[in-house]
């Protein structure tokens, strides 16, 4: 049995404003991690109003803006340093007009009090960090435009991975990430019932859950 294990959590109000900058570095030479995520994107036939969960230092956001013209992009972000960099980052893409940052916490109910409706809501490797995803998920959807589209892409727990003898941290996510059958049985408990997931290639997943 290899179950999930959490060996530490995401406190992204941390991060400083020289570890954002990093990230943002990083990030913008590891966007091949994203190259699925943005082939299936451009397939989808969704509206214009996007809402990125954790979108760092707007790295896959500008990136997601140039793959789809029309969209208007906010993006809700834990860490006021991440969204300082971000700002900047899109700022020197020349997407300021398209793309909005917030400082906010996913799991936070009173943050979305304020947020329209959006016709898709995308996260990318930050699921198997939220603390009580339940939550987080029921806060997307009470911003889900009817018809929309939620749109999760996250790293599966793999047993061939999974007892590889090392503490890094892309191990420690792999330990936490979820199986298919966890996700089904959360999105039962929540009476979700028009929902696909997708195993991809090598160990990641995709949920799609439509309103």
């Amino acid at each position: 049995m290899f179950a999930r294990v959490v060996e530490c959590g995401q406190d992204g109000a941390l991060v400083g404003t020289e570890t954002a900058a990093r990230y943002a570095e990083m990030a913008d030479g590891l966007m091949i991690q994203y190259r699925g995520f943005l082939s299936h994107l451009k397939t989808l036939d969704v509206g214009n109003r996007y809402l990125e969960i954790g979108p760092g230092p707007g790295v896959l956001t500008t990136a997601v803006a140039r793959e789809k013209p029309d969209a208007h992009i906010t993006g809700i972000e834990m860490s006021p340093d991440m969204v300082s960099v971000a700002g900047e980052y899109i700022e020197r893409a020349g997407m300021t007009d398209r793309i909005r940052f917030l400082v906010g916490d996913a799991g936070n109910s009173d943050d979305f009090a304020s947020l329209e409706q959006f016709d898709l809501i995308y996260s990318t490797f930050s699921l198997h960090h939220w603390e009580d995803p339940k939550q987080v998920i029921q806060n997307l959807m009470s911003v889900l435009a009817d018809g929309g589209l939620i749109y999760i892409h996250d790293l599966r727990r793999a047993w061939w991975l999974y007892w590889v003898p090392s503490s890094g941290g892309f191990w420690k996510s792999i330990r936490a990430a979820y199986v298919s059958r966890e996700l089904r049985e959360m999105l039962h408990s929540l009476g979700i019932e028009r929902y696909e997931i997708r195993s991809v290639f090598p160990f990641m997943h995709s949920i799609l859950i439509w309103k």
